[in-house]
């Protein structure tokens, strides 16, 4: 479900501290449960020419009355050539139960295997990672599971200073803004508790 991997997130990625090396972007983020902290979010991005490789880890743990009822981590990494993907992989724990996701570019295909199954995507799908707000006009699938995300409504907005507003919809509510030069700003969506989940840039 959207809110599940809106929350994982995924998600996903951000206002950058960047990098005095050129080609390299960190984003760093905290977490937080209608104002509390629970986690951190981390991607980094290095740029070489035509490649483009994204690190993405994502630590969240839940406490209620000094005892931890949910606890979250995640690790993802994908791999770009020429503005499409070559392969993406990730490794998730929710509460002790692990899964992995693979995809990886074939001719004229993405094939993507993970706990939602086997799937052969168009060539220029992408995974929901949100760092990234140009993907949207893209088939997307899910970062955790490799599910097809074929029903999600996308509406992008201009914002008066030349940034983009991005909601989505379909399974949840959630949205993510970003400046005019793509830099990932903020990001929230609610949780299936019904808690507001946002990114805070740290």
């Amino acid at each position: 479900m959207l809110r599940r991997r809106s929350l994982c997130l995924a998600l996903s990625g951000l206002l950058a501290n960047r990098t005095a090396r050129a080609g390299t972007r960190q984003f760093r983020f905290r977490i937080l449960r209608d104002g509390r902290p629970i986690g951190t979010h981390y991607t980094v991005v290095e740029q070489a020419g035509a490649a483009l490789t994204a690190r993405i880890e994502v630590d969240i743990a839940v406490t209620l009355a000094g005892l931890r009822v949910f606890r979250f981590t995640q690790r993802f990494q994908e791999t770009w050539r020429d503005g499409r993907l070559l392969a993406a992989a990730t490794q998730r724990d929710r509460n002790g139960s692990t899964s992995e996701m693979q995809a990886r570019a074939e001719a004229g295909a993405i094939a993507v295997h993970g706990s939602a199954g086997t799937f052969r995507l168009p060539a220029e799908a992408a995974p929901l990672s949100w760092w990234d707000p140009d993907r949207f006009g893209r088939p997307l699938f899910a970062t955790d599971t490799g599910q097809p995300l074929t029903s999600l409504i996308i509406a992008p907005a201009r914002l008066p200073d030349g940034g983009r507003l991005i909601r989505v919809s379909g399974d949840g509510e959630t949205e993510s803004r970003y400046a005019a030069d793509g830099a990932w700003l903020g990001w929230q969506s609610r949780a299936e508790d019904g808690s507001t989940i946002v990114y805070v840039p740290s």
